[in-house]
């Protein structure tokens, strides 16, 4: 009983360090690993003082954090999972495709790079075994970006940039970790990876193996989602359950990482998951894991760095000459692949160009953190290496990570401004002053409004109000908006606007009565549309929303399987599905022309936006011809669709109107969940699409005795 009551103490402590560390980076603008290292390492420190002034408190609750009684790698398969599965949740997969080469390469490439260049220049510099310098160079090899990404963000760092960053940090881990057991295996020739080649064949296994568990348990994840009855706390329940058993069965039953396999179904649900899940419930979500990431992050980094003391007993002098060695390799191989091999990439047309601003900042922000300590920590407890190539490893890691956040940590800031990364682009400078400058025109209105609601002096307000304008708008009075931004820029950016709009107005429809398969199809022509107007603008933004429109092959199929054979059921799902499709799609483009009129056209000018209205209005017109194109092939199937979606709509409507008088207490809770059953039982009776042979059969009955025309499956028109 005592050791539970000392346990939840010290974690009430550990969450109080915590918060205070939080708000101390907010204010003092350092990464918060660096202030958390900074008190895990006073801790450890003081530990022994802390034991001879109060011995009782050192040895329940400190003691436990100095020598615990789990192994090093444990930290990694209790806080690796769920920070790992929350940084690939809320990843932009779509936004990250176009760099998936240069992403790779600093995520797998770049740490083999890492590990042979540091192996070589520490064996060349210590006289150690090549093979433990290797592995030295594979612990210090992955990177810790969470603190690096929250500084680009804050500085205003381009998107681009931060992306890379963030991709780089999904597989790095599982890179690192796989060679750290191969060289681990070469050196006391246990297992099969003890031969160079056959290390390199199980780390192949375990990258494809991990890929392939990973995306199917993200697939499976996805799938259940919708049928839980869009309740948020079983969603949120549901993804919280899979990363540790999935990790573990990885690992541990089918012998493949289980890193990459929690970093692919993270990515498989973010793709997946604002389809399946409604918004609210979405945003709940990504709330609650970010909350338990943030946590696990930060309690993993503090007892990670509590122990550095202990790691760092035994160091010389001669140690400091080799950690400024170690530092040098690290830099030089990191600069080596940026610069060495990503051009590669551009020259084979994998990746677009990136800026040599953007290589520095990635090569000086490669900081090390929790993972790089944790995997120290293994190396220190590993019987079966030597006690000096334990100690040589583990001293040099450790001193490596306080470098990197004692030194990298604090100037990247000052390197970010120095590269002029937190520069604007001219576009974003544009919308920038353009929207201050609307902001103020509306935040002047207000004020005016509630001097007179409050009876405030009307000079009060006025004074307020150019005191704001002089404080907020500095740099906008001269602003021209018409020439700052030129035509096609505009255009284009307002067609990305109202693409990225589009993709945050469709998983609205995730409630039951739009397919997911439909709703997937449009979020893939949002990106399809985002890409395309930003290469060829107004002209590659058409191409692209048309394509949802043309017939796919399975329709064909199904059409011919309906004709000749009589088979009616996969029409009737292929009828059904583009019924949805332009029905949501009409829905979609009417709200979108709303928002143009309403957020778009003070931003970019009536002129403008009435350019972007003509391209809604043409695609609202192409997606209602397709729909008259399938009442004349198919009417009465067309009608019963069109009764199963008002019936839905009433059946929702209804539902919300009981529960706002449930929520006033008009009526009881118990009258409220009576209906409710019988409304839900509705629902989910009318959630069932019609078949196609009873309409058929219903429409020609009423019909009698001359078949209507349109009842007679056509062909698709061409194109």
């Amino acid at each position: 009983m005592n050791i539970v009551v000392d346990i939840l103490i010290l974690l009430g402590g550990l969450l109080a360090i915590i918060a205070v560390v939080q708000v101390a980076a907010h204010r003092s603008g350092l990464p918060e690993s660096t202030l958390l290292s900074a008190i895990g390492i006073a801790i450890g420190a003081g530990y022994v003082t802390l034991d001879a002034m109060l011995p009782g408190f050192a040895q329940h609750l400190l003691h436990p954090l100095i020598d615990p009684a789990l192994p090093a790698e444990a930290y990694l398969w209790i806080f690796l999972p769920p920070l790992l599965f929350h940084a690939a949740l809320t990843a932009n997969v779509r936004s990250m495709l176009p760099d998936a080469a240069p992403i790779l390469l600093l995520a797998v490439v770049a740490v083999v790079v890492a590990t042979g260049v540091i192996g070589a220049v520490m064996a060349a510099a210590s006289g150690e075994n090549l093979i433990i310098c290797l592995l030295l160079g594979a612990v210090v090899a992955t990177t810790d970006p969470a603190a690096v990404i929250a500084i680009f963000r804050d500085v205003g760092a381009p998107a681009r940039l931060i992306r890379l960053v963030e991709g780089e940090s999904l597989l790095n881990d599982a890179a690192a970790i796989a060679l750290v057991g191969v060289l681990i295996a070469m050196f006391t020739g246990d297992g099969p990876d003890a031969t160079l080649a056959g290390g390199l064949q199980e780390l192949a296994w375990a990258f494809g193996g991990g890929v392939l568990a990973g995306a199917v348990a993200g697939r499976l994840l996805a799938d259940v989602l919708p049928w839980l009855a869009s309740i948020a706390m079983a969603e949120a329940a549901l993804t919280l359950a899979l990363p540790y058993p999935l990790y573990l069965l990885s690992e541990h039953i089918m012998g493949v990482s289980g890193v990459v396999a929690v970093v692919c179904a993270g990515l498989m649900l973010s793709a997946l998951g604002p389809t399946r899940v409604s918004p609210p419930n979405w945003r709940h979500l990504l709330l609650i894991w970010e909350q338990f990431a943030g946590i696990a992050g930060a309690v993993v980094f503090l007892l990670a760095a509590v122990r550095v003391p202990s790691l760092l007993e035994g160091v010389t002098p001669h140690h400091g000459l080799l950690l400024l060695a170690l530092v040098i390799a690290a830099l030089a191989a990191r600069i080596a692949t940026l610069f060495g091999l990503v051009p590669l990439l551009t020259w084979a047309r994998l990746s677009a160009p990136i800026d040599s601003a953007y290589k520095l900042a990635i090569a000086w922000g490669g900081l090390r953190g929790a993972v790089t300590l944790v995997l120290a920590l293994g190396i220190a407890e590993h019987r079966s290496l030597p006690e000096d190539a334990r100690h040589f490893v583990a001293i040099l890691a450790t001193g490596f990570v306080l470098v990197s956040l004692l030194v990298n940590g604090t100037t990247l800031r000052w390197v970010i401004r120095r590269l002029k990364l937190d520069v604007l682009s001219p576009q974003e400078l544009a919308l920038q002053r353009q929207a201050i400058r609307l902001s103020t025109e509306e935040v002047e209105r207000a004020l005016e409004g509630l001097a007179r609601g409050f009876e405030l002096p009307p000079s009060a307000a006025r004074e307020v109000s150019l005191q704001y304008r002089r404080d907020i708008e500095a740099g906008t009075a001269d602003f021209d908006f018409d020439s700052a931004l030129p035509d096609r820029a505009r255009l284009t950016t307002a067609l990305v606007t109202l693409a990225t709009r589009e993709s945050e107005l469709i998983p609205e429809f995730g409630n039951g009565v739009v397919s997911v398969a439909n709703l997937d199809a449009m979020m893939r022509n949002t990106g399809q549309m985002i890409d395309a107007a930003r290469e060829r603008g107004r002209i590659g933004y058409n191409r692209a929303a048309r394509h949802i429109l043309d017939y796919q092959p399975s329709y064909r199929a199904a059409l011919f399987l309906h004709r000749r054979l009589g088979i009616d059921r996969p029409l009737a799902r292929a009828l059904a599905d583009r019924f949805e499709l332009m029905i949501v799609r009409q829905t979609v483009l009417q709200r979108l022309r709303e928002y143009n009129r309403t957020m778009l056209t003070p931003v970019f000018g009536p002129r403008m936006a009435a350019l972007l209205d003509g391209v809604l209005e043409d695609r609202y017109r192409a997606a209602g011809a397709a729909l008259q194109e399938m009442r004349a092939q198919f009417g009465s199937y067309t009608i019963a669709l069109e009764k199963r979606l008002l019936m839905l709509f009433a059946l929702g409507k209804g539902m919300g109107e009981l529960r706002t008088m449930r929520e006033e207490n008009i009526i009881s809770r118990e009258a409220f969940n009576q209906i409710e059953r019988v409304m839900r039982g509705a629902w989910r009776a009318n959630l069932v699409r019609p078949p196609l042979r009873g309409s058929l059969s219903s429409m020609a009955a009423a019909a009698a005795p001359t078949a209507m025309p349109q009842d007679r499956p056509g062909e698709p028109p061409p194109g």
